[in-house]
């Protein structure tokens, strides 16, 4: 009898159990489902030369495109969360920046300027993990590295000015003499040797090639030399406005102002920012490479208008959302990365996404257009 009872009780202990089982699944919550985010490393210049490249939003703005990409359901269950720091145009602090982001998990990278962009070149191709950019040098478009452009170079900016001087040259009894003030940066050096070469081809003189710093204080002894060098025409190779603003006061301190054709040598579009000294600007040519501001019937424009108008608080002086030529490279270049991105979520999902799978994506886009910013060919 004993033994029985014992057998009665343990049956109805595992009978409780096993009730009890159910019950218990049901209560219990189910973990949160993971979420899917995809890391892009941006390497911003906002506090340092080329401040007043940025414009008065700052990161925001430049950020308005990957926000605009996330709420629009470009990658489907996943977001791109953007790692951007401040490197102040210092080379090192680009690098630091650019290991910080590789061991954080980055897919792509986006260098703001080609100082940045010179920097992490051979670390990305080291590493397996691509870098678009929206401007380059001659050695940023190396096909051995992991470097992918949204722009002309600037070798390919300044030859084309110098094939205009040579087409508009009137005087047939000597050639036009062309000299430079350039940043002593990659933007000043970079495409120096290929347009000495083009312009002797052409029947152009060039030179003297005049460097000043990011941010110059006097830029009058180079000014005296570009007097005693009888130029016709002087481009400004520069990262942004600021330095060019230095060098046409210091112009008509010398009454040379007008001894000189200036020319801007890209992105002229953002010199509207630089305050107080549009009279000195009047009159100066320019190249751009995307459309300027004011185009408001540009399809591109009527985008970042939109956009910028959904995200930020407009400038009441302007009657719009500040933005400049600069905007629009950096979003073409961001627009790249994101479409990459999203080619390499089709492709081969969430789980197998990484620099390589982008670097794959980058390689098949030929035409695309990014919300009517301009046209990209990808040969």
């Amino acid at each position: 009898m004993k033994s029985r009872k014992t057998f009665i009780v343990m049956m109805f202990v595992v009978a409780l159990t096993l009730i009890a089982l159910p019950v218990l699944s049901a209560c219990t919550p189910k973990a949160p489902a993971k979420e899917k985010v995809i890391k892009v490393g941006y390497l911003m210049d906002i506090t340092g030369p080329i401040a007043f490249a940025v414009g008065k939003n700052g990161p925001p703005q430049y950020l308005a495109s990957y926000r605009y990409m996330n709420e629009t359901g470009l990658f489907g269950d996943a977001r791109i969360d953007v790692q951007w720091e401040d490197y102040s145009g210092n080379v090192d602090r680009a690098v630091a920046a650019y290991k910080k982001m590789k061991d954080a998990g980055v897919v792509v990278f986006r260098p703001m300027t080609t100082i940045s962009g010179e920097a992490i070149q051979p670390l990305g191709t080291r590493d397996q993990i691509p870098i678009v950019g929206n401007s380059t040098t001659d050695k940023l478009l190396d096909p051995t590295q992991w470097h992918y452009t949204a722009s002309p170079s600037y070798t390919q900016m300044f030859t084309t000015i110098l094939k205009w001087i040579k087409d508009n040259w009137k005087d047939t009894s000597r050639k036009p003499r062309v000299a430079q003030v350039g940043n002593d940066a990659p933007i000043g050096r970079g495409h120096i040797a290929a347009s000495e070469a083009y312009a002797k081809e052409i029947g152009v003189d060039v030179g003297p090639w005049e460097f000043i710093p990011m941010i110059p204080l006097d830029t009058t002894p180079n000014i005296l030399r570009l007097k005693d060098s009888k130029a016709d025409f002087v481009i400004f190779q520069l990262a942004g406005p600021a330095g060019a603003d230095v060098v046409l006061r210091d112009a008509v301190k010398l009454g040379l102002l007008n001894n000189f054709t200036w020319i801007a040598g890209l992105q002229v579009a953002h010199w509207e920012q630089v305050p107080g000294h549009i009279k000195e600007m009047d009159g100066i040519y320019g190249i751009n490479e995307a459309p300027y501001p004011d185009e408001q019937d540009n399809p591109g424009v009527k985008f970042m208008t939109e956009v910028l108008s959904r995200y930020l608080a407009p400038d009441p002086t302007l009657k719009r959302p500040y933005f400049g030529t600069v905007t629009n490279l950096m979003w073409t270049a961001d627009f790249i990365s994101g479409e990459a991105v999203r080619r390499a979520l089709d492709k081969g999902g969430y789980d197998k996404l990484n620099g390589k799978a982008v670097k794959d994506a980058l390689d098949t886009i030929k035409d695309y257009d990014p919300h009517g910013l301009r046209a990209i060919l990808f040969t």
